[in-house]
C-alpha cells in the first residue's frame, strides 16, 4: 500500500479512472431520478408511451409557437417548419385561427393521419390559434423510414432510452458509486506522497485562489451546457448528451483535483497558511502592529499632561459638536449619550487601572517584593508606572537578597575565622597558666604575665561572642521557649552586676510591679540579654549616676526599660548603635567587641519579643517588651 502511495502512475490511472466512474455514476442517477420523477418505475409500457408521445407533442407545440406569431410564414407552404416534415410520415399537424366567427385551418400537414386509430393526437389552445399534433408509433414503422422531423426523433430517441435503462442504471449506478467512493478514499490517502519536487511545486498556488478557479471553471461548463441546450434545443439531442456528458467529466476533474490538492496539503499542515487570505490577512495585520507601534511610540514621546491636554480638547470639541447639532438632528442626541458613555467608561477604567496601581504600590511598601502588578489591560503611561514598580520590586529583591548573601558570608567567615582562632588561644592559655604554676622571681617577668593573661582572656570573650553574633544574627540557636517570671530574672542578673556597679560608682533603681509578670521565653537566652546590657551600663555609664530598671504591663505587654547616662559623647545613631563592632566609646579606649548590644536585640527578637534603643543627648534608654502569657 505503502508502493502504492508513491507511485505516480497509479495514482494517475486512479485518477482517470475515477472520473470514468464518477461520470458513469452521474449519469445512471440522472436516469434513475428522472424515471423516479415522472413514475415510469410504476407505470406500465402504454403509460410511458402516452406520457412520451405527450412530451414530444409539447416540444412541437413549443417549437411552432415563434411562426404563430407572423401570419405569413404560417401560410407559406413552401417553408417548413420542421426540418423535413414534408418526409416524415408519422407526423403531421393542423394549424387554426380563432376569431369571432369561429375556428379556420390556416397551415396542415398530415393531416389525413388524425383518422388513423394508432396514431397520437394532442391539441393546444393559444390565444389566437389552435395547433394540434399528430404523431405515429416509430416501433411500427418500416426500418430506414422517417417517422418524426430531425428536432423531435431525438427527443423520443432519448426518452425511450431512459425508460428502457431504467432497471439498468439502478445497478451500473451502485457499482460506479462503490468503486468511485473506493478510487477517491484512495487518492485522498496517496495524496501528499511524493517525491520533494511535487511537494513544493504543492505550496505555491494559494488554496483559496484554486477554489475560486475550480468554482469559475465549473460555471464555465455549466454555461456551455446551458448555450448547447438553449442552440440545439430542437435539433440535436446527441449533441446535448455528449455536451453533458464533458461537461460532468470537467466538473469531476476539477472537484477531484481540488480535493486531492487540498488533501495533501493538509498533510503538509499547510493548507491554510498558503491562503491568498491568510497572506493578505498576515500582510494587514503586520501593517497594523507596525503603524500601532509607531503610534504608541510618538504618545509615549508626549508627556502625560499634554496627553490629557488633548484628551480634554477634542472631547471638548466633540462635545461642542454635538451639542450644536442636537438642534438640528435628533441623531445627534443619541450621538452625544454615546460619547457620555465613552468618556464615563474611559474614566471609570482608568480610576480601576490606578487602583491595581494603588495596590501595587501598598504591596511593595509593606514589604512584598515578590508582587507584580498585571499589566493586561493597561495602556500608555500607565503600563509604564506598572513596568517601573514591578522593576522596583525586582530590584529590591535582587539587593535585599545580595545583602542576606553577604550577611551570611560574613557570618559564615565569621563563625570559621573564630573557630580557627579557638585552638591556638586555647594553647596560649594554657601555656599562661603553666607560667603562673612556676616560680618566677623576676617582677618584669610577671608583668608580662599578666599582660599576656589579660590579653589572653579578652581575645577568648571576643571570639565567643563572635560566635554567638554569628549564631544570633543567622537565627542558627536553639530556642527553648518555657514560662518565665521576667521579674525574678531581672533581680538575679541585678544580683550578679551589684559589686561590679559599686565600684564604678553606680546605684541601681529597680522599678517592679506588685504582680507577677509572665512571659514565654528561654530563660538562658534572655539571661544573656540583660546581662549584656548590664555589662555595657557598667562599662559606659558616668560615675556618680543611677541606673534606673523598670518593668511594668502595658497592654497585654511586659515591658522592660533600662536607662543610664552614658560617660562618652553618643554622636551616633541608635540604629548605627546595635550594628556590629560598633561601640559607643568611639576613642576604643575601654575594653569591649561592640557585640553585646546586637547579640541581645538578635536573641530578644528570635525569642519573639522587641528590642529598641533610644538616644537622648547623653541619655541611653533601651526597651524590650514581649506578649504576657494569657491565663
Amino acid at each position: 500500500m505503502k508502493n502504492l502511495k508513491t507511485n505516480l502512475p497509479a495514482k494517475i490511472t486512479a485518477f482517470v479512472l475515477l472520473q470514468i466512474f464518477l461520470t458513469m455514476t452521474v449519469l445512471s442517477g440522472i436516469i434513475v431520478v428522472f424515471n423516479a420523477d415522472t413514475g415510469w418505475y410504476s407505470s406500465n409500457k402504454n403509460e410511458v408511451s402516452k406520457d412520451i408521445f405527450f412530451q414530444v407533442a409539447c416540444n412541437a407545440d413549443a417549437y411552432m409557437s415563434g411562426y404563430l406569431l407572423d401570419s405569413d410564414l404560417i401560410t407559406d407552404y413552401e417553408s417548413e417548419i420542421f426540418y423535413g416534415e414534408n418526409q416524415a410520415s408519422g407526423f403531421g399537424y393542423t394549424i387554426s385561427q380563432i376569431t369571432e366567427k369561429g375556428k379556420s385551418e390556416v397551415r396542415k400537414l398530415h393531416s389525413k393521419l388524425a383518422e388513423r386509430e394508432d396514431i397520437y393526437m394532442e391539441t393546444f389552445e393559444h390565444s389566437e390559434y389552435e395547433v394540434s399534433v399528430y404523431l405515429g408509433n416509430p416501433e411500427k414503422a418500416a426500418a430506414g423510414t422517417d417517422i418524426f422531423p430531425q428536432e423531435l426523433r431525438g427527443m423520443y430517441e432519448l426518452y425511450s432510452k431512459m425508460y428502457t435503462y431504467r432497471h439498468g442504471a439502478v445497478a451500473v449506478g451502485c457499482g460506479c458509486l462503490a468503486v468511485s467512493l473506493a478510487l477517491f478514499v484512495f487518492l485522498m490517502a496517496a495524496a501528499g506522497y511524493g517525491r520533494t519536487g511535487e511537494r513544493a511545486a504543492l505550496k505555491k498556488v494559494p488554496q483559496d485562489l484554486l477554489a475560486a478557479a475550480c468554482v469559475l471553471i465549473i460555471l464555465l461548463f455549466a454555461c456551455v451546457v446551458v448555450d448547447t441546450v438553449d442552440y440545439r434545443l430542437n435539433e440535436n439531442y446527441d449533441i446535448i448528451i455528449l455536451a453533458g456528458i464533458a461537461s460532468i467529466l470537467g466538473v469531476s476533474i476539477v472537484i477531484t483535483g481540488f480535493f486531492t490538492i487540498f488533501a495533501a496539503r493538509v498533510k503538509m499542515g499547510s493548507w491554510w497558511r498558503s491562503t491568498f487570505i491568510y497572506q493578505a490577512v498576515k500582510k494587514i495585520v503586520h501593517i497594523g502592529k507596525l503603524f500601532w507601534k509607531g503610534l504608541k511610540s510618538l504618545v509615549r514621546q508626549i508627556p502625560m499632561i499634554w496627553k490629557t491636554i488633548l484628551g480634554l480638547i477634542v472631547f471638548f470639541v466633540l462635545n461642542l459638536v454635538i451639542s450644536v447639532n442636537m438642534y438640528y438632528s435628533t441623531g445627534a442626541c443619541f450621538l452625544w449619550l454615546l460619547e457620555a458613555l465613552a468618556a464615563s467608561a474611559g474614566v471609570i477604567y482608568t480610576a480601576l487601572l490606578l487602583k491595581r496601581l494603588k495596590e501595587g504600590g501598598r504591596h511593595l511598601a509593606e514589604g512584598d517584593l515578590d508582587y507584580k502588578i498585571s499589566q493586561k489591560g493597561m495602556f500608555l503611561d500607565l503600563a509604564e508606572h506598572a513596568d517601573n514598580l514591578n522593576s522596583i520590586g525586582k530590584g529590591m529583591s535582587a539587593a535585599v537578597e545580595e545583602k542576606i548573601k553577604s550577611e551570611r558570608l560574613k557570618a559564615e567567615l565569621i563563625t570559621n575565622v573564630s573557630h580557627d582562632i579557638k585552638t591556638p588561644l586555647t594553647s596560649i592559655i594554657n601555656y599562661v597558666d603553666f607560667l603562673r604554676k612556676e616560680d618566677i622571681q623576676d617582677e618584669t617577668i610577671k608583668g608580662y604575665v599578666d599582660v599576656l593573661e589579660r590579653q589572653s582572656r579578652r581575645l577568648k570573650k571576643l571570639t565567643e561572642d563572635l560566635v554567638d553574633a554569628s549564631k544570633a544574627s543567622t537565627g542558627n540557636v536553639k530556642i527553648d521557649l518555657a514560662p518565665c517570671q521576667v521579674g525574678v530574672l531581672l533581680e538575679q542578673v541585678m544580683g550578679e552586676y551589684k559589686e561590679k556597679a559599686e565600684k564604678n560608682d553606680l546605684r541601681f533603681v529597680m522599678t517592679l510591679p506588685e504582680e507577677d509578670l509572665e512571659i514565654l521565653a528561654d530563660g538562658r537566652r534572655l539571661w544573656r540579654v540583660f546581662d549584656n546590657l548590664l555589662n555595657n551600663i557598667c562599662k559606659y555609664s558616668q560615675p556618680g549616676t543611677r541606673v534606673y530598671m523598670n518593668l511594668e504591663k502595658e497592654d497585654d505587654r511586659a515591658v522592660i526599660t533600662y536607662r543610664n547616662t552614658s560617660k562618652y559623647e553618643l554622636n551616633i545613631t541608635a540604629e548605627e548603635l546595635t550594628e556590629r563592632f560598633v561601640r559607643g566609646d568611639s576613642s576604643r579606649h575601654t575594653e569591649g567587641s561592640g557585640l553585646g548590644l546586637s547579640i541581645a536585640r538578635d536573641l530578644t527578637q528570635l525569642q519573639g519579643g522587641s528590642f529598641d534603643i533610644y538616644i537622648d543627648g547623653d541619655l541611653f534608654k533601651v526597651r524590650i517588651s514581649f506578649d504576657l502569657i494569657s491565663l
